[in-house]
């Protein structure tokens, strides 16, 4: 009987979890940061970006794009959708069972609801869930970031006793995003020192031993084809990086006071589970560890350690620490008051129905961007005829929504510290070429940008369209040229 009670009270908390992620309106393939998925569809005969450069790059996400790769042969990209759903669900419901082990109490029916209903606030409303330098655990965007969820996955896993598999989903997490495998250790390290504590040896070594074997091919994977380099080139590549992404890698750039609330938020969360050692000290070890490493790197101005992102630790304890603190007020305040299940239900319905509502109708985001996609369906009329598009760098959307190779853009760039000097390269070919309005000026740096990759079109303001260009697409601000017929480079 007991056990039956258990498996209805699982099903519910899954219920409550995917109407949780009914509420979030995935973006669009491709809307901005679609880099992750370019290696995994640059092969497929429906586009021509095996010839986009930044496609033929050392890729940094192996297992990722290796997964998406084989689900994209055989369903269409909406079934990226249905993994993102699920990772959404994942989130919730492994957040919930983690402070469900911390208080029992959370599986009565008015706690239960009250709990699914703030952690539906929190998310939408951001501040307490998301991490240090406007980084994210998961959101709307379906990216290799998104996996870090497995490392709820992990925690509870070690709590329930099954280590072998909480250190294997922790170790899946980091091979999706290598930038977690600094996380993954401090929080292995975590648990270590939790074995030292209470002197359990042998989970300790077997440990160990299981973290050294899982993390290893991500590790060895990221030194070979990354960090095996010239050291003046990866401090090249370093400074370039670090300059393009000053808001995640600079701390004098995105640390502010609304950063010292999420510290509290973290420790005050440590005070309410400090008498459960096993929960409290790996959390304590992984948000020190974290904090020790960002203070260091910003007295030493470490670029090697400002890309490694140790304030990433930020986006796995947010949420947690936001939760434990709300479970306990709810464990405090709302355990013993009578006929609250109604009113717990009702909020939990309210909330889902206003978040529903306003991120599928009133907001919908999503739409604004389906606008953009004219210049997309105008590009596409000469698809046949289109070798290689040099476009504005701000335009992230083109490459990937047409299926055409571009030079280059921003916010798409290389990760290997030799190819992101050859991204800085084109970046200022082509910013060049804009911030030009003379014509032979603009005809000898495109002469040097063939001299890298060959442009067959060229994307360009109406407003800088010259008399003898011919325009190829209807569009009410941008402007498709022949490079060879406009520039006469035959």
């Amino acid at each position: 009987m007991l056990k039956i009670i258990k498996e209805k009270e699982i099903i519910l908390y899954l219920i409550l979890s995917i109407l949780f992620a009914i509420t979030i309106q995935q973006f669009p393939f491709f809307k901005g940061n679609s880099l992750h998925l370019l290696h995994a569809i640059k092969d497929f005969d429906s586009n021509k970006l095996q010839n986009d450069w930044i496609a033929n790059q050392t890729n940094h996400l192996p297992v990722f794009v290796y997964l998406n790769n084989i689900f994209l042969q055989f369903f269409p990209i909406k079934i990226l959708h249905v993994i993102h759903f699920s990772l959404l669900i994942i989130c919730s419901l492994f957040i919930f069972l983690i402070c469900r082990n911390e208080f029992q109490n959370l599986n009565r029916t008015s706690l239960l609801f009250l709990w699914f209903s703030m952690f539906m606030l929190i998310y939408h409303e951001h501040s307490f869930f998301g991490g240090l330098a406007g980084q994210d655990i998961i959101n709307e965007g379906y990216q290799p970031a998104s996996f870090g969820v497995l490392f709820y996955c992990g925690i509870y896993l070690f709590l329930i006793r099954k280590y072998f598999f909480a250190i294997l989903l922790i170790c899946l997490s980091a091979s999706f995003h290598p930038s977690y495998v600094l996380h993954s250790g401090l929080l292995i390290f975590g648990f270590c020192c939790y074995f030292i504590l209470v002197k359990e040896f042998k989970p300790l070594l077997r440990s160990i031993f299981y973290y050294i074997i899982l993390i290893l091919p991500i590790t060895l994977y990221i030194i070979l084809n990354f960090l095996l380099l010239d050291k003046e080139l990866i401090q090249m590549g370093q400074n370039i990086l670090v300059e393009r992404i000053p808001h995640h890698a600079l701390i004098e750039n995105w640390f502010s006071s609304k950063d010292f609330f999420s510290i509290l938020i973290y420790l005050i969360s440590l005070l309410t589970i400090y008498k459960n050692k096993k929960i409290f000290v790996p959390l304590t070890i992984f948000g020190f560890s974290s904090i020790s490493l960002s203070i260091l790197q910003f007295l030493t101005e470490s670029n090697t350690l400002a890309l490694a992102f140790p304030w990433r630790a930020s986006v796995f304890l947010m949420p947690l620490s936001s939760m434990i603190i709300i479970s306990f007020l709810l464990n405090k305040f709302f355990l013993n008051k009578k006929n609250i299940n109604l009113f717990s239900v009702s909020l939990f319905i309210i909330f889902f129905l206003f978040f529903f509502t306003k991120n599928h109708f009133i907001k919908n985001d999503n739409q604004k961007f389906y606008s953009k996609l004219e210049l997309v369906n105008e590009i596409n009329v000469n698809y046949d005829t289109i070798e290689r598009i040099l476009i504005p760098i701000n335009i992230p959307y083109i490459r990937m929504n047409t299926g055409l190779p571009i030079f280059i853009d921003w916010k798409h760039h290389a990760f290997k510290y030799d190819e992101i000097i050859m991204w800085k390269k084109r970046i200022d070919l082509a910013q060049k070429f804009y911030q030009t309005s003379i014509f032979e000026k603009q005809k000898e740096i495109l002469i040097n940008i063939n001299k890298i990759d060959y442009i067959s079109h060229i994307l360009i303001e109406k407003k800088q369209l010259k008399p003898k260009c011919l325009n190829l697409i209807d569009h009410k601000i941008f402007a498709l040229i022949n490079a060879n017929t406009c520039y006469e480079l035959d």
